[in-house]
């Protein structure tokens, strides 16, 4: 009979050609023979959200702030017949013709007036370059605007009874798993099946039988410590025929210290962590890595989620630890606040902080509450329920937060030192002299601000220099970055967006209206930032939002794709998930198990949902194209970091030495421990779709280009990596010692992709490898034709899609 479970993208069968013979062109043949089917079979996984939150946060400002007054419906004159306030408008252009060409920004009008290469707009000065370069962004990626296409007239406002009905901004209602017939007794392992298969007989679909051992070692390793399997491991796995096998497979995962690596990675795509500032000036941050760290042993000590919330956004407001090393993690935590980008020599220092200020919010709320707050900077949110003033009674909280340490003409973001009996007791004997000498400057600078007679502009300069030596000569503390209370301000709202033109009225800090409707949280006192009761509020079960966020989050690492397809972005415009009921059940498991992080990896995985082989049905592939319904498991591509620590792995070179920085980018430490320079990101992680460190990534992209392909045949570190897996293969199988190509095949299958080749795959790597040993066009001894032809293989085998998906 014919077989309908038909696979789109198959995994054993190799790509056409790899193998054939060469001739003159021998060993590189293969690989450019495989570089047009290579990550071919996979459509662009882009996230819904990220196009819709570049515009609201970089381009639809800008528009407000700038072009309105001139262009726009409410202007008193349009000028030059052009729109720039609904999509039409921006496409038809006005008097001069069209504004702009989607994915060509050279040929349009709107760059060239930008750069004032045509029209000078805006008229009163060209904006940075940062902002025109959003702007060519913008238009490379198909200039997306998710804005009205009516011409005339202001967008119909928010309906706020119907608001505050939307699913997202409920109760998280105590879901019971549906009943099950006998007959599906063995497709559910947890209730999570139970939803998931409820649906799947209410479609007319069946769910997939469970994937094989070999694959579910494979994709549960690369899940959870973002490294393949070893040998043993696998072996070991294949070997234990008892019941809880793959529990156990589960726990030893969870117990490694490699997985707060691989899932801390997760959490700083989405706090936008990098080691440079970025921006104008692109200083190194040389303390941001303690941070980064400080996520990873948090993970790896499963601190409870909402504890990991609370203490990012107000750890230094929470009671001191008599232990040292538990009171500096409190303030290293808030360094969340202060590694994002900054205009450090923005001379306008009042927008800078407005504009940090900002930056905050949009990370804090799409992280933890899935919302774009930010959108609201300019003008009430154009599609959910929040207002300016809710904007601004955020914005309040972390304006009273001091995050830079001072404003000088490159400013300086704020570090504070790690608690330390031993260092404060070295310090000791400096430090009496240290103040005095410190009192004197600051005589000296009185007298100077006075213009008192007695003042003398060299003793001050003296004084300068002694202070500077003695500070110098102290033992010093060791820094992080962190954030600390400001004096509390309530501020106004900022006429779009504008610092320089504000509303009459002050609004108190306080949280937004819609969710304080389901859960009012602490109110803020006068005399301090509202951040930990911000921080208490978000991190409440009450709040019907962080933790349906942070289970769809989970949930998306796990499949590849989230039940709610804008992980943040759960306003108006979000897709309604297919499956509410499940989100809840989590939400409320979440909750329930005091907000573990490793409960939560523990549910899903032994699920049956999670284990279903990734294998498409042609027939339920038309219907559910997208997977919508959870038929299977879902086929995915590995990131850029795990992508290399594997290829490290497989040359046997991976350096899994924990925390601090890497030295440099050759370094053979995981990929986490990199330097992240946000205006130079590693080659590699440019090609495989690491974006934006600037800001919050909600999901990495899943794209197919050239360069990928380009990448791993020409990559310096992918051709060492399988000259040393080469070498090492034939030191265990040289010709004497009986070990035969066919028994080396088999090891370096088992070793990159966790399987045993088919036959047809032996036997043409047989024919190629004969075919590469046999030519002698450059005299080589036989032993150095070995090691060339087996190491083109092996730099194949890593190249192949197979080593970077994951089924």
């Amino acid at each position: 009979m014919h077989d309908k479970r038909r696979t789109s993208h198959p995994k054993r069968a190799w790509p056409s050609g790899v193998f054939l013979p060469g001739i003159a062109i021998s060993v590189f043949a293969p690989l450019l023979l495989f570089s047009s089917t290579l990550f071919a079979d996979d459509r662009d996984q882009r996230p819904l959200d990220t196009q819709a939150e570049f515009f609201e946060s970089r381009i639809r400002p800008v528009l407000v702030e700038h072009c309105y007054e001139c262009h726009s419906a409410e202007s008193k004159i349009v000028r030059g017949g052009l729109q720039v306030d609904h999509r039409s408008a921006m496409h038809e252009g006005g008097d001069s013709g069209p504004l702009l060409v989607p994915g060509n920004p050279d040929g349009s009008l709107l760059i060239a007036s930008l750069k004032h290469q045509s029209f000078e707009m805006p008229p009163d000065g060209k904006l940075a370059d940062e902002v025109i370069a959003d702007f060519v962004t913008w238009i490379e990626r198909g200039a997306f605007d998710p804005r009205s296409d009516v011409r005339h007239g202001k967008l119909k406002p928010v309906d706020w009874e119907a608001a505050a009905e939307h699913w997202a901004f409920k109760k998280i209602a105590n879901r019971v798993p549906p009943e099950y017939d006998e007959a599906d007794s063995e497709q559910v392992k947890n209730p999570i099946d139970q939803f998931v298969l409820r649906k799947l007989r209410d479609s007319g679909f069946r769910p997939a039988p469970s994937a094989g051992k070999r694959t579910l070692i494979r994709r549960a390793t690369f899940d959870l410590i973002g490294l393949p399997p070893t040998l043993d491991e696998v072996q070991n796995f294949l070997n234990d025929e008892s019941p809880g096998a793959f529990d156990r497979v589960v726990e030893r995962l969870l117990s490694s210290p490699q997985y707060g690596e691989r899932w801390g990675r997760h959490w700083l795509d989405l706090v936008r962590y990098a080691n440079t500032n970025g921006a104008d000036e692109n200083h190194s941050l040389p303390n941001a890595w303690r941070y980064r760290d400080w996520v990873i042993r948090k993970l790896n000590d499963d601190l409870p989620l909402d504890d990991f919330f609370v203490q990012q956004l107000a750890g230094d407001l929470l009671p001191v630890p008599d232990d040292e090393v538990a009171a500096g993690d409190l303030l290293t935590a808030t360094g969340m606040l202060v590694i994002g980008p900054k205009m450090l020599a923005e001379q306008d220092k009042d927008k800078m902080i407005i504009d940090i200020v900002d930056e905050q919010i949009d990370t804090v709320s799409r992280t933890m509450l899935g919302l774009t707050v930010g959108c609201a900077r300019c003008h009430d949110h154009k599609f959910d329920p929040v207002s300016a003033e809710d904007y601004y009674a955020l914005a309040g909280i972390f304006y009273s937060t001091k995050t830079m340490a001072h404003k000088g003409h490159v400013s300086m973001w704020m570090e504070r030192p790690l608690p330390s009996k031993e260092i404060h007791t070295q310090r000791l004997p400096f430090q009496a002299r240290f103040d005095q000498e410190q009192a004197k400057l600051h005589r000296l600078r009185d007298l100077k601000g006075r213009d008192d007679q007695s003042f003398d502009a060299s003793e001050l300069k003296q004084q300068q220099k002694v202070v500077k030596e003695l500070e110098q000569q102290m033992p010093p503390y060791q820094m992080v970055m962190a954030v600390e209370e400001s004096e509390p301000t309530d501020l106004a709202v900022h006429i779009r967006g504008n610092h320089l033109t504000l509303g009459t009225d002050l609004v108190p800090r306080a949280m937004p209206k819609v969710l304080a409707s389901v859960h009012a949280g602490e109110s803020i006192g006068q005399t301090t930032s509202g951040r930990l009761e911000l921080a208490r509020w978000i991190a409440s079960p009450e709040n019907p939002l962080t933790a349906r966020v942070m289970v769809n989050r989970v949930w998306m690492w796990h499949f590849g794709k989230a039940l709610v397809r804008s992980p943040s972005n759960f306003g108006l415009q979000a897709e309604p998930p297919p499956h509410p009921e499940l989100l809840d059940w989590l939400a409320l498991e979440l909750i329930r198990n005091r907000w573990s992080l490793k409960e939560m990896h523990r549910l899903i995985m032994r699920s049956a949902t999670y284990q279903m082989d990734s294998q498409p049905i042609v027939e339920d592939e038309e219907r559910d194209p997208d997977n919508r319904l959870w038929r299977r498991q879902n086929r995915r591509r590995l990131e850029a970091e795990p992508i290399r620590d594997a290829v490290l792995m497989a040359g046997g070179n991976l350096d899994l030495t924990p925390g601090n920085e890497a030295d440099d980018k050759d370094s053979s430490r995981r990929a986490i421990y990199l330097k992240i320079n946000r205006s130079a990101l590693d080659e590699m992680f440019s090609a495989f779709d690491y974006v934006e460190p600037a800001t919050h990534i909600s999901q990495r992209p899943t794209t197919v280009t050239p360069q990928q392909a380009l990448f791993m045949m020409n990559s310096p570190l992918v051709t060492e990596q399988a000259e040393n897996l080469a070498k090492q293969l034939l030191q265990r199988g040289p010709l004497s010692s009986g070990v035969d190509d066919r028994e080396l095949i088999q090891m370096a299958f088992a070793r990159l992709y966790s399987r045993i080749p088919m036959e047809s795959e032996v036997v043409r790597i047989q024919q190629f490898l004969a075919t590469i040993e046999a030519q002698d066009e450059m005299g080589l001894k036989p032993a150095d034709r070995r090691l060339r032809a087996w190491s083109a293989l092996c730099r194949t085998f890593i190249s192949a899609n197979e080593f970077i998906y994951v089924e």
